[in-house]
């Protein structure tokens, strides 16, 4: 009888530390999961100790992930020379103009007024006068296009917010017919099936490629429905819904709105892209399709009047493929979506600690922003620089020492070819200024991706700047 009591004894006081060791292993394999895997997107991968890991970031090394296709380009030496004439730039209280930037980029320091980062035009003043025209007209289209670090429509549901809180209008616009990031995005449910995605860089001669960077084929009885969300984006209803498509062959799609009133759409084949509109207040729109290979652009939901700011992100692309882009497909496609502002973010997928000279990478960003201009030579172009990154230095995290290099060449582009530009890693602060960011909670474990909150505070700079130049 002694003898078991001792033993149960000894038992008891060891559960504790059982119980901690266990309980730490589970947490441990946990945050090892690849949670976008197994849930399908409905939950990003986590890390359950990125707290413990933050107060100790020097522990923390970025990953670089090179873009497949500029890496080809670069590898084949594709360049561009473009000769340009000089331009008289007009002044604006919050533009710089491109007499003050000559010489060297890097010698430029990014212009400030009142502490607030400006856009710097170099389009002759031609790009400001279109954005304030079509602000005064009461409706302005504007498309951001980008990678990863506006997925999920957390940097640019900002934006839009804002805009339209100021300018009118409502809904998401436009939305892809399935998508890897559908999960954890806030603005607007996606639940598609039969539905694959076409990517713009794996199919360079394909005169499919337009500005969302990716379209979509469709398996006969694909269906997928858009359902907005509330929480003060002006996404919980919009009343015009759009799907922009070609036919292989002729057939139905079928539409409905709140999830009743479906109404069948007769379809011709034909090459040419095609649209189906319906108008009426709605905070649902589904749609399925009996057709073959029917190839969808994407669905835009917003209302014809006020602001309508799209978000087409594609993870891990550097933007060069959309030197690619097809002027007549995106020509038709404009009858019914046309674009007032082109904003372009991209670079992350082209930084490296080992690469100090990106000119390469710019001359081939040139051609993007003349496809684009070719492709909507109405719109207003803006090309954010680069946003700061992290990387392990020593024993401490601080500033990726390329990230400056990429963002000199971005600014010559932009000058270049005549677009404007605005400084995103200035406007972080500089130097370091990924640092200060994740300390106050703005940026992920990975010191590169906003997070919603810092989504929420880049968007007020931005649009801050913006309105100095509308108003």
């Amino acid at each position: 009888m002694n003898r078991s009591n001792s033993n149960k004894g000894r038992g008891k006081q060891g559960s504790p530390a059982s119980v901690v060791i266990a309980s730490f292993c589970a947490l441990c394999f946990v945050s090892m999961l690849p949670w976008g895997e197994i849930t399908g997107n409905r939950l990003k991968n986590f890390n359950l100790f990125s707290d413990i890991i933050h107060s100790t970031s020097a522990e923390y090394v970025t990953e670089e992930i090179i873009d497949p296709a500029l890496s080809k380009a670069l590898a084949d030496n594709e360049q561009i020379l473009i000769n340009t004439e000089p331009v008289e730039r007009k002044r604006d209280s919050i533009i710089i103009t491109s007499a003050e930037a000559e010489g060297h980029c890097s010698e430029f320091l990014s212009p400030r007024a009142d502490g607030l980062m400006a856009l710097e035009d170099y389009s002759g003043g031609v790009a400001v006068s279109r954005l304030r025209n079509a602000a005064e007209s009461g409706t302005l289209r504007c498309a951001m296009i980008g990678d990863s670090y506006i997925e999920g429509d957390i940097f640019a549901g900002s934006i839009r917010r804002r805009l339209q809180d100021l300018y009118g209008g409502e809904g998401v616009g436009y939305v892809p017919m399935t998508s890897a990031v559908a999960g954890f995005r806030r603005t607007v449910r996606i639940k598609s099936k039969g539905f694959s995605a076409c990517d713009i860089r794996n199919e360079l001669k394909d005169s499919l490629h337009t500005l969302p960077g990716e379209y979509f084929r469709a398996a006969r009885g694909a269906e997928v429905s858009f359902k907005g969300e509330k929480g003060g984006y002006h996404t919980g209803a919009w009343s015009r819904s759009r799907i922009i498509f070609t036919a292989p062959q002729s057939g139905v799609i079928s539409t409905s709105t709140d999830g009743q009133n479906w109404i069948e759409h007769t379809v011709e084949a034909s090459k040419k892209p095609q649209c189906i509109s319906v108008d009426g207040l709605t905070s649902r729109f589904d749609v399925r399709c009996d057709i073959d290979g029917l190839i969808v652009f994407g669905a835009w939901l917003d209302s014809p009047s006020g602001v309508s700011y799209d978000c087409m992100s594609l993870r891990g692309y550097s933007g060069i493929s959309h030197r690619n882009m097809s002027i007549s497909t995106s020509r038709s496609i404009a009858e019914w979506v046309d674009y007032d502002l082109i904003v372009i973010e991209y670079g992350m997928n082209a930084l490296s600690s080992q690469q100090t000279d990106y000119t390469p990478y710019g001359n081939i960003m040139k051609r993007v922003l003349l496809r684009l201009k070719a492709c909507y030579p109405d719109a207003a172009i803006i090309m954010l620089g680069v946003g700061d990154r992290g990387q392990k230095q020593g024993t401490s995290i601080a500033s990726l020492p390329t990230t400056a290099a990429l963002v000199d060449a971005q600014r010559s582009a932009s000058r270049d070819v005549g677009v404007m530009f605005w400084d995103t890693r200035e406007a972080m602060g500089g130097e370091d200024a990924i640092v200060e960011w994740r300390e106050r909670g703005l940026v992920n474990a990975d010191y590169i991706h906003l997070n919603n909150k810092g989504g929420e505070e880049m968007s007020a700079i931005f649009v801050e700047s913006l309105m100095r130049v509308l108003q």
